[in-house]
């Protein structure tokens, strides 16, 4: 295993326990007291999902160059660990109108990053 695979498999796993517990990581994800609303408390978890997204970038990414095919890459997963994030979110804490807009908008993201990784990608031999 590289150096990088453990990296990111460590800050995946870090994203997941910020997301499923987000009081036990304070700083990570919005200081110690308590969220003042439903919107807030999602919006909490959604900040371990992007920890987990940027795990999941580390282990995608072996290298930064072509940039057609890194850039769509970690838009794609970031886009997923905020949008897995904030599923489970509206899933345990409730749903808030705005955020099912937050869900179209990062699955919006996620497609279009999808499609330009796809047309960037030559086909194989």
């Amino acid at each position: 295993m590289s150096t990088s695979t453990l990296i990111g498999t460590a800050l995946a796993l870090l994203g997941v326990l910020a997301t499923v517990f987000p009081g036990w990581f304070g700083p990570l994800t919005g200081g110690p007291e308590p969220p003042v609303d439903l919107f807030e408390t999602v919006e909490r978890r959604v900040r371990g999902g992007m920890l987990l997204g940027l795990g999941l970038c580390v282990i995608a990414i072996p290298a930064l160059r072509p940039w057609s095919v890194s850039i769509p890459t970690a838009l794609f997963y970031l886009m997923a660990g905020a949008l897995a994030a904030r599923l489970f979110g509206l899933l345990v804490d409730g749903a808030v109108p705005k955020q099912w807009l937050l869900v179209a908008i990062e699955a919006a993201v996620m497609t279009a990053a999808a499609l330009w990784l796809w047309r960037s990608t030559p086909p194989a031999a």
